[in-house]
Parts: C-alpha cells; sequence; structure tokens
C-alpha cells in the first residue's frame, strides 16, 4: 500500500512540475520541442511501476534448449541433403545407364559436409542388379564418365533398401 501512495504521490508531482514547464517555455521552435517532451516525462512517471515489475521478472534460458535443438537441426538438415545428393546422383546414372538398357538401384556417396556447407565427396558405390553387375567394369565406366569421379559397383541386395 505504501509502494502505490509512492507512486501517486510522484504522479501528482510530476503533473505540476510539468505544468509549471509547460508555462516555462518561450513561445518560438525551441520553446514548442520542450512542452512536447513534457507528456514523455509524465508518461514515465506515469509507467514506474510496470518498469519496477520488468525488472524483478526473470525470463526462463531458452540457451540450452536452443543449443540441444540446432544440433538436432543440423543432422536432420545434413541426413536430408545427403539423401538429396544420393537421389540427384542416382538420376544422373540412371541417364547415362538408359541408353544401354542397364538402371541401377541405388547410389551411396561417402560424403562429409563441413561446418561452412562444403560437401566432400568420397567413394560413390553403385547399386545395381545382378544381370546388369556382370557387365560392371562397362557401367563403372558409363558412371564415372558422368560423374566425373571414381564409382565402385556392387550388387543390390534386397536389404539394402
Amino acid at each position: 500500500m505504501e509502494g502505490l501512495q509512492q507512486w501517486a504521490v510522484a504522479v501528482c508531482a510530476a503533473a505540476v512540475v510539468c505544468t509549471l514547464l509547460r508555462h516555462l517555455f518561450p513561445d518560438n521552435p525551441l520553446g514548442r520541442q520542450g512542452r512536447m517532451l513534457l507528456p514523455c516525462l509524465f508518461l514515465c512517471v506515469l509507467l514506474s511501476p510496470v518498469l519496477r515489475l520488468s525488472q524483478g521478472v526473470k525470463l526462463p534460458d531458452f540457451t540450452a534448449n536452443n543449443t540441444a535443438d540446432s544440433g538436432d537441426l543440423t543432422a536432420r538438415m545434413r541426413q536430408q541433403i545427403t539423401a538429396q545428393i544420393n537421389d540427384t546422383l542416382l538420376q544422373m546414372v540412371n541417364q547415362s545407364l538408359s541408353g544401354y538398357g542397364w538402371s541401377a538401384k541405388k547410389v551411396v556417396a561417402d560424403m562429409d559436409i563441413g561446418e561452412d556447407g562444403s560437401i566432400q565427396m568420397g567413394q560413390i558405390t553403385l547399386y545395381v542388379d545382378e544381370e546388369v553387375a556382370r557387365r560392371a567394369t562397362a557401367v563403372r565406366q558409363v558412371a564415372e564418365k558422368r560423374l566425373g569421379t571414381a564409382v565402385e559397383v556392387a550388387v543390390w541386395q534386397e536389404t539394402d533398401g
């Protein structure tokens, strides 16, 4: 209750001071600017209890949760990038192999995605069915020519899916 009385006294005092200052400013552009600032002063005094309350409010610390979520998000992003690159490589290889009547089932690229977003490709494994695998050398040459890097050809097993 005492805090409320102090606030009421401060508001009344601010009203009196603002009224006195309003009459003391001259009638020129500088005086008009000074009179425009008086409502701001009064508003600050009027809202002072709210400002004091906001200082006592402690917001929860979200940094730990955000760090964990960021790691999960980064891992999912890397998985999606890897899957997209493998799908794109599969489409590229199948375009080249289709001229020979062959197709690949799956492409797995061993890649490293750096913190800066750079992608370094390692070994690329091309999975084909047994019939196409009989021509592994020719398939490898066509895929290497299309992708511009070394390719390993492996037989597709149903468990590879």
